[in-house]
């Protein structure tokens, strides 16, 4: 005969075995890791930082002391399971704090400040943190940006006031940091495949882009400002880049995990996986970023430096896939650049979300904004928004190059900008002044959302359909 305590027992047993077989399977991630962690969701970073690991393949068996089954130790089970086993509470994982980046360096910078200028804020405390010399443009000798450091018990924003109380201080603003728009979001669904070889053939054909441009090649040369790029990867074979280093010395320097994606997106070799818009075009790339505690950035002072040198080397169009907030020294820069020399400057919108506000360069009124949309022509979720948008182009799931090698599906404003800079570069090649290109790029672009101009979409999705026409 049962007793009562058996009948009890057997039951409460028979549980907690159910319920240790069906928790199993959501214990298995911290059996093979031995603790909890958070996924990155991007692949290579998606629009940005993340994991390094850039071949086509998987990762080792062995990371984090693991053995090639994936267990953390022989016949030994850990993590929530063996505390659900042993009666125990299970151990909730705590999501680690936000990272907040800091948005400029601890200093202050001006250009060309006069030695007069120049004493009366030493003899006030100020110290010179450095002068960088400016590349000059045709016959001029060039510029010094200067960066100074406040007083002591003087707060940054006060000690830029006061510069710019100085006749030749006037400009002088913060040392503002930018960054490639390192938002990282889930992707979306793929496109449905199409009749054409290479995956970002279907981004190329959604903009009609011409696949045969024998007789609009690009002749003028296009800059760009982002990363580092690794020139040797196979998806580059042909390509004329020029690779110029000008982020600060002091820091570690850049992946070039985004500008060898932005890149390839131009000059891809055209039997690649990665065919690019304008493989033809010579290419010079300004590396302006830095990496200092993990965190990737470029300051005000290198983008000076690369949009002087871009106007020296006679660049016509540049591509610019990074984002931060206003800057008066490179306000002044861009507006001489753009209205003065003719040059055409493409910006990332910034993938800071759609309330936040919105990003400069790209909010600057002579710089052409560009959104990113997928392969349905809806927004990226993370499009940041505004009146100032100009454009639309394709930026969600597009397989692009790596740093190192192979090719992985990327997202972010960062890949929608190259469609519309490969598009000036081609109507700059046929003679177009800046303000006409401006002109046929947004009078001849597809409407998106509600009728006309949005701060959604700007004036709708790039069309190339008359590039060459």
């Amino acid at each position: 005969m049962i007793s009562v305590a058996k009948l009890v027992a057997r039951p409460l047993g028979f549980l907690l075995l159910t319920s240790a077989l069906v928790l199993a399977p959501l214990a298995l991630p911290h059996l093979r890791s031995g603790g909890m962690a958070w996924a990155d969701d991007h692949n290579d970073g998606g629009d940005g930082g993340g994991d390094d690991d850039d071949d086509d393949g998987g990762g080792a068996a062995s990371r984090a002391g693991r053995d090639a089954s994936g267990r953390s130790g022989p016949g030994r089970t850990t993590g929530p399971l063996r505390r659900l086993l042993r009666g125990q509470a299970p151990v909730t994982a705590q999501r680690p704090p936000a990272v907040v980046l800091p948005r400029f360096a601890p200093e202050i910078v001006v250009t060309d400040l006069t030695a007069t200028d120049r004493a009366l804020l030493l003899a006030e405390g100020f110290a010179v943190i450095a002068d960088d010399r400016l590349p000059g443009i045709g016959p001029e000798p060039g510029s010094t940006i200067t960066r100074l450091s406040a007083p002591p018990a003087v707060s940054l924003d006060s000690a830029r006031a006061r510069v710019r109380l100085l006749p030749s201080g006037i400009e002088a603003d913060l040392n503002h940091y930018y960054r490639s728009g390192q938002a990282g979001d889930a992707l979306l669904p793929v496109t449905a495949p199409t009749p054409c070889t290479a995956e970002i053939c279907a981004a190329q054909q959604m903009i009609d882009w011409p696949e045969n441009r024998a007789t609009c090649p690009v002749t003028v040369t296009v800059g760009v400002i982002d990363t580092g790029v690794n020139a040797a990867h196979q998806m580059l074979e042909g390509a004329q880049i020029r690779v110029v280093t000008l982020a600060d010395t002091t820091q570690d320097p850049s992946r070039a995990v985004h500008g060898t994606a932005v890149v390839s997106l131009l000059a891809g070799a055209a039997t690649s996986r990665v065919p690019g818009l304008i493989p033809e075009a010579r290419l010079i790339v300004a590396d302006v970023f830095g990496r200092g505690g993990g965190d990737e950035r470029a300051d005000v002072v290198s983008v000076m430096k690369a949009l002087h040198l871009m106007a020296s080397e006679g660049v016509r169009v540049v591509n610019m896939s990074l984002a931060g907030p206003e800057n008066t020294v490179l306000d002044q820069a861009i507006s001489r650049f753009t209205a003065t020399d003719g040059m055409v400057i493409v910006a990332a919108a910034g993938n800071g979300g759609p309330d936040a506000a919105a990003a400069f360069p790209a909010s600057h009124p002579g710089v052409v904004a560009v959104t990113a949309v997928d392969g349905r022509t809806r927004i990226y979720n993370r499009a940041q928004r505004g009146d100032h948008l100009d454009l639309a182009a394709p930026g969600v799931n597009l397989l692009l190059a790596t740093s190192v090698s192979g090719a992985r599906l990327q997202t972010g404003t960062s890949f929608a900008a190259p469609f519309v800079t490969a598009a000036a570069a081609v109507l700059l090649s046929q003679g177009l002044t800046r303000d006409e290109v401006s002109a046929r790029l947004t009078a001849t672009a597809r409407d998106l959302g509600r009728a006309g101009a949005d701060p959604i979409f700007g004036n709708g999705l790039l069309s190339a359909a008359r590039l060459c026409g």
